[in-house]
């Protein structure tokens, strides 16, 4: 598609970037003499619904902030062939990931930026908006008439109103800032997963390094002598892994940042709920602390697709009824993977004990089978059940390919749907048919151990139901209050093989 020569009355310039979704260019608003910015919604993309929904999102929630500190909306429109636009405040002065790229800041100039920054962050949290993506390339600077330059937090294309965190929240943010419960699949990021980010971009401008993962991660100071000991506790505190260390929110870092001799003290532990209490009516759509959340991603400092710039809550069902995000207040995250801290490796490799000996799961799979089928400890999920669902789809063929389903391989996953259940999810490319028996199998216990909580209530077999989930999706067990009668010849057909698979 050839850059259009006008958006409304705006007449467009030339290219200065583009991303996964869009393409934002410099035009001149002739009527008031001005340069602006124009982003432009990609062709491919501006016939999906939902992303052209996400689009105008970020529009609107920059509009509603309306502030200096933020990158502003002036105009929203669509170009004469349907594509969506907006129009906003042009940053003739470059973005802070340029400047990085001469070296590390001088300790005021880093420091007062980040005074700016934080505040345009405070701005989003005071309306309830998170921003999820805060990295060098989103703060962008502008020339001020009377002299000098502004400083500007800009793209909100993944940003998530806080009333909203409690759905399903896809993986997103950029390696090295994002935090680590921005790598989960529904980690349901708050403000505190901006105050990560807000320390990514101090420890980045006073150290001139991206931090590494958090085992490997050193103090500023040990990078630059001349930061204080006080300002290493603040940006580490900020850059916790355990974000109920962190500080709460990005007025409260300030505050840290402007005296890092004398910072606030630190938050109270919240206690945690017994493992059996249920979420009253207006309470948090979190499970009780005890069970983790699943992550998708192998490690935070894993990349996110551009796509994720106007991020769109894609379909994670298998079959053609996608699974409706969470609704109800007793709706839960998926429970914490066994790892060998609570599963020996004896017990795991080989397959022992887990499997019934002597049927006809073939050998090599074994193991695969049993990592799948205790990722979590999720009702009903089983290396047993797994196996069932194997035969049940493919017989164990790990050539399958029907091409008029779109589903490949020993688990029948299609492309779409394995892309968020690999590993790292959406920040790997697409899969490709043929798909591994490595990649395909370990998925399946991804997808059944983070959707496997949301079906849980429902009446039924608890090991059949993540069967007819795995086919069927969320919405459609909702709608049935239990397995679909669509599935129910599936499922009677897992349940003969799960008979034959369970130890003896």
């Amino acid at each position: 598609m050839t850059a259009p020569s006008h958006a409304g009355r705006y007449r467009i310039e030339q290219l200065i970037g583009v991303g996964g979704f869009a393409s934002v260019y410099l035009a001149h608003d002739d009527a008031l003499r001005s340069p602006v910015a124009v982003k432009i919604l990609a062709d491919n993309w501006a016939r999906q619904t939902d992303v052209r929904a996400r689009f105008q999102q970020e529009a609107r929630l920059l509009r509603r902030a309306d502030s200096h500190l933020l990158v502003q909306v002036f105009d929203i429109g669509e170009l004469d062939d349907g594509r969506p636009y907006f129009v906003m405040t042009y940053a003739d002065r470059g973005t802070l990931l340029e400047r990085l790229a001469g070296g590390p800041l001088a300790m005021d100039e880093a420091l007062g930026l980040m005074g700016e920054i934080c505040q345009g962050v405070a701005v989003l949290h005071s309306i309830g908006v998170v921003h999820r993506d805060l990295k060098p390339s989103n703060v962008l600077f502008c020339s001020r008439p009377e002299g000098g330059e502004r400083v500007m937090v800009a793209d909100l294309g993944i940003a998530r109103s806080t009333d909203h965190l409690s759905g399903l929240t896809m993986p997103a943010g950029s390696p090295g800032y994002q935090a680590p419960e921005q790598v989960y699949f529904d980690g349901a990021p708050d403000a505190r997963a901006d105050v990560h980010g807000l320390g990514a971009l101090t420890y980045h401008m006073l150290t001139g390094k991206v931090p590494a993962r958090p085992e490997q991660r050193v103090p500023p100071s040990a990078l630059r002598p001349e930061v204080s000991a006080g300002m290493d506790a603040v940006v580490m505190r900020a850059l916790d892994p355990d974000r109920e260390t962190r500080w709460p929110d990005a007025d409260t870092y300030l505050a840290a940042l402007s005296s890092p001799d004398d910072p606030p003290p630190p938050p109270t532990p919240p206690t945690p709920p017994s493992p059996s209490a249920a979420a009253e009516p207006g309470e948090s759509d979190e499970r009780p602390r005890g069970r983790r959340r699943t992550a998708l991603a192998g490690g935070a400092a894993a990349v996110v697709v551009a796509a994720a710039a106007t991020a769109v809550a894609v379909s994670l069902a298998r079959a053609a009824d996608p699974p409706a995000p969470r609704s109800g207040a007793t709706s839960s995250s998926a429970p914490t993977p066994v790892s060998s801290a609570t599963v020996s490796p004896a017990t795991v490799s080989p397959a022992v004990g887990w499997l019934r000996a002597g049927s006809d799961i073939p050998a090599e799979y074994r193991d695969l089978i049993v990592r799948a089928g205790t990722y979590c400890r999720e009702p009903g999920l089983s290396p047993a059940l797994i196996a069932a669902m194997l035969k049940a789809e493919s017989g164990y063929d790990p050539g399958l390919s029907d091409k008029v389903k779109n589903e490949y391989g020993i688990a029948r996953w299609t492309p779409e749907v394995l892309w968020h259940w690999q590993p790292n999810g959406l920040q790997s490319p697409k899969p490709e048919p043929p798909f591994s028996p490595e990649l395909s199998i370990v998925a399946m216990g991804r997808f059944l151990c983070t959707l496997g909580p949301e079906v849980e209530t429902l009446p039924g077999d608890p090991a059949l139901k993540l069967a007819a989930l795995y086919r069927s999706g969320v919405a459609p067990l909702r709608r049935a209050n239990g397995i679909p009668e669509r599935w129910r010849a599936y499922t009677d057909k897992v349940a003969r093989y799960l008979r034959d698979y369970q130890p003896a």
